[in-house]
């Protein structure tokens, strides 16, 4: 579980705090130095001795999972001259989508999500810091969406290894939020399932359903948005270190996070009319319930006051001595409530 921002009350500014209450864990470390022609990978690496590759011919990325050994975390800021107040934002794992200036390196935070098992949402976040030819990610577990890009730069597909660091930090964003379409289509084919069932016949659960996709929703959204004002910055942040080349992928990026933006802003409001649907629906089941349950109760009037006569018992009823007269009632209640079926179907009631 994450800590609250509350338990750093008090603390100096900048001081780093645990992820989690667990058990430190060690810091695993991956780091690819490339150019266009040669690439060197290394796993494992311990924290004082990060190998990076030379800034003006190649691109370093570090890939850091695991935030919990805060003593690992620190060696890695001070190897890299890292902001004190950057580290502490790397562990504030509530931190909203944005990016920061430093000195010589841009800070950027993103959140990658996913839907688990059970299809609830998963959110994780993770940093960036972006320096001349490097690249540092870190992230509190491992396990995240950033596979393609590592085979890229291993295959050498496209061009990424071609690019400079810049591009790099925006091909990462850019799976991130490719990943994004994949919750939200996900989010999006459960609502129209939802709507069919709903329009077919209304359940109780379906209305726990749609409040579920709902809270996803507007989870996907609170994400979503801070990230397309992130690309809009990047674009227009006068900061070296991001290529004007790059900017026009950072530009697509952009218009990608507002298509999500309109899509979830579809997905809800359909979501609306659905839940508008299941209303309407229960209220027509409701009413033709009381529909029929009037119809009877209208029939059995008559025949409760033919039976409450009867029910007298006086001395001088000289229907109660007639041979035939039970027989004689009990046929003309029964045309007296066939008939008013018959009136309530002419008139359109049934």
């Amino acid at each position: 579980m994450a800590r609250r921002r509350s338990e750093k009350a008090g603390l100096p500014p900048g001081s780093l705090v645990p992820v989690s209450d667990e058990p430190a864990q060690a810091t695993t470390i991956r780091v690819f130095v490339y150019d266009g022609d040669t690439l060197e990978e290394r796993s494992g690496m311990a924290p004082d001795a990060i190998a990076v590759g030379n800034p003006a011919k190649t691109v370093t990325w570090v890939d850091v999972a695991g935030l919990a050994d805060l003593k690992a975390l620190k060696t890695i800021g001070d190897q890299f001259g890292l902001h004190q107040l950057l580290l502490e934002d790397v562990l504030n794992a509530d931190h909203r989508p944005t990016i920061d200036e430093f000195q010589d390196h841009l800070f950027v935070v993103a959140k990658m999500l996913s839907l688990d098992s059970s299809g609830e949402l998963v959110s994780d976040q993770i940093s960036f810091v972006l320096g001349r030819g490097l690249v540092i990610s870190f992230q509190a577990e491992p396990g995240d969406v950033l596979d393609p890009v590592r085979e890229r730069i291993r295959q050498n597909t496209g061009r990424l290894r071609k690019k400079g660091a810049d591009f790099l930090l925006y091909s990462l964003l850019d799976v991130i939020v490719d990943n994004y379409f994949s919750v939200v289509e996900s989010l999006g084919h459960r609502t129209e399932a939802v709507q069919e069932r709903v329009i077919k016949r209304p359940r109780n659960g379906d209305l726990i359903t749609m409040h579920a996709l709902r809270r996803m929703l507007l989870a996907v959204s609170r994400q979503v948005t801070p990230t397309r004002e992130l690309a809009g910055r990047m674009v227009t942040i006068p900061n070296a270190l991001i290529d004007k080349g790059t900017k026009r992928y950072i530009n697509d990026l952009q218009d990608h996070t507002v298509y999500l933006s309109e899509s979830i802003a579809m997905f809800r409001d359909q979501l609306t009319i659905v839940e508008n649907t299941y209303h309407a629906g229960l209220n027509t089941r409701l009413t033709q319930v009381m529909k029929l349950l009037t119809v009877i109760s209208t029939i059995f009037i008559p025949l409760t006051f033919i039976v409450g006569i009867y029910g007298m018992n006086f001395d001088n009823m000289p229907e109660l001595r007639w041979h035939y007269g039970y027989f004689t009632v009990m046929g003309f209640m029964l045309v007296l409530a066939l008939g008013m079926l018959a009136i309530f179907r002419k008139k359109g009631w049934l």
